[in-house]
């Protein structure tokens, strides 16, 4: 049996190019966002993607589907309403849980921002097969479907 520091190699880590990539696609995302003068980074678009595509969804549910802690998701939260991007209201099945909102503000900044994002992806895809980029989306998915068992 070969020795296992030999069969890994970063350039073949499923793990490392993902994350790599993930890491220069929001560095470009954060730079072009402040060129346009957005106050909101990369992070805090991940959650404000969440509400634009379904409205009024609990900050525990936003926190699970972008895969970071509670404590992460509230600071988000908090400073995106300070923004008044947002708003958190109280459920009415459960007055301790929070529901997000976008605010009118927030759609407007969604569109502008999401067409930036659109620009960034087009770029980092330019000479990409769509079959590949689909196989490429289905593995990942699959990657991810694995580890949340």
């Amino acid at each position: 049996m070969k020795n296992s520091r030999s069969q890994y190699r970063l350039d073949k880590s499923l793990g490392h190019l993902a994350s790599r990539l993930s890491r220069v696609v929001l560095r470009r995302f954060n730079l072009v966002l402040a060129q346009h003068d957005l106050p909101i980074t990369a992070e805090q678009y991940s959650l404000l993607v969440q509400l634009w595509e379904h409205n009024g969804l609990p900050q525990g549910a936003i926190a699970e589907k972008t895969a970071k802690d509670k404590t992460t998701m509230a600071r988000l939260a908090a400073g995106l309403e300070a923004r008044g991007l947002i708003v958190r209201l109280p459920s009415p099945g459960d007055g301790r849980e929070r529901l997000l909102y976008l605010t009118e503000q927030g759609k407007l900044l969604m569109d502008q921002a999401t067409d930036l994002a659109r620009g960034i992806l087009e770029e980092a895809q330019q000479g990409i097969s769509e079959s590949d980029l689909d196989l490429c989306r289905d593995v990942l998915r699959r990657a991810c479907a694995n580890l949340n068992k």
